[in-house]
């Protein structure tokens, strides 16, 4: 039996996805009995029924990966997601997400999807993030929030973020944005807290030298108040180390910087606007304040473990 590449969360997830098609297909060709164990006329029906079924293969059972056209087996996902798209330097535009005049004229709507059989048919038909044009984007949001920090669901979020160079890390790029999607649209980005959910969506972003990958949240507290199990903070740092680890696959605390290279950062929207905005990085225990150090792209704030 071959052995998942996907984390334990997406694999478990699409194991459980392809149990249940199979407990539903075994269930819906049994057929029932009298309390005497003979069969009824109408079980008889269905027995003939189901015996060719079996026997004509248009009829059988097929997910998406037996047929991303013709599926007939569908899981309901528990969020609805909708994929934007939008490739500005194909009109002279390259401004970022979220930025003001004419960013987001070039945003287009590309579907939306509400289960595991149309996200695979999805991912199987669209151009993977290693062959993007430059400046262009892939937004995959829930449904109704629009990917720009204007909309009132990120208007006071974040992000959690890494930049990796292009030509370093284009063979495992589309491998990368993959989990991100599964791990946003399987809800395991975050742990279950009862509260509100934080995630907005994800984006992979192309740019001349760099690939980056962002996931958005809807909060964006400073994950310096981390001691308190369940709070907004403690919630986003969580998440960083979700990211990092089980989607990334680095250590907790391997430091990833270098040429074109970022570690994951954590930045507000409202930070971001600044030009040596405050960032925060994932690591293994709480933050701390008072050990801030400015570096050349703005202000890290470490942790004193």
């Amino acid at each position: 039996m071959a052995t998942s590449s996907l984390p334990p969360q997406p694999a478990a997830a699409a194991s459980a996805a392809l149990d249940a098609a199979i407990s539903d297909f075994k269930e819906n060709g049994d057929t029932s009995a009298t309390g005497s164990g003979a069969p009824t006329s109408a079980s008889a029906e269905q027995q003939e029924s189901s015996s060719d079924t079996a026997a004509d293969p248009d009829d059988s059972m097929r997910t998406v990966f037996n047929d991303p056209q013709n599926f007939n087996v569908k899981h309901p996902l528990f969020n609805t997601w909708t994929l934007w798209f939008d490739n500005p330097s194909a009109k002279g535009m390259g401004k970022a997400p979220g930025g003001k005049d004419s960013w987001g004229e070039d945003l287009n709507k590309v579907v939306d999807i509400d289960s595991v059989e149309e996200f695979w048919g999805l991912h199987s038909n669209i151009i993977p993030p290693s062959v993007l044009p430059q400046k262009a984007n892939y937004y995959l949001f829930k449904r109704g929030i629009k990917p720009a920090w204007e909309d009132e669901a990120n208007a006071k979020g974040g992000k959690w973020s890494i930049q990796l160079p292009r030509e370093k890390s284009r063979a495992g790029i589309d491998t990368l944005w993959l989990f991100t999607m599964l791990s946003a649209i399987g809800e395991t980005l975050e742990p279950a807290s009862g509260g509100e959910e934080l995630i907005t969506g994800v984006i992979m972003s192309a740019r001349p030298n760099l690939y980056r990958i962002s996931i958005w949240t809807s909060k964006a507290e400073d994950p310096e108040e981390t001691a308190v199990a369940g709070s907004i903070g403690n919630r986003l740092l969580e998440i960083g180390k979700h990211f990092k680890t089980q989607i990334l696959g680095y250590d907790i605390n391997q430091k990833i910087g270098g040429n074109l290279s970022s570690d994951v950062e954590f930045q507000s929207h409202k930070e971001s606007e600044k030009k040596k905005g405050k960032k925060f990085v994932v690591v293994s225990c709480s933050w701390m304040k008072g050990s801030s150090t400015v570096g050349g792209s703005g202000q890290f704030l470490t942790p004193r473990c």
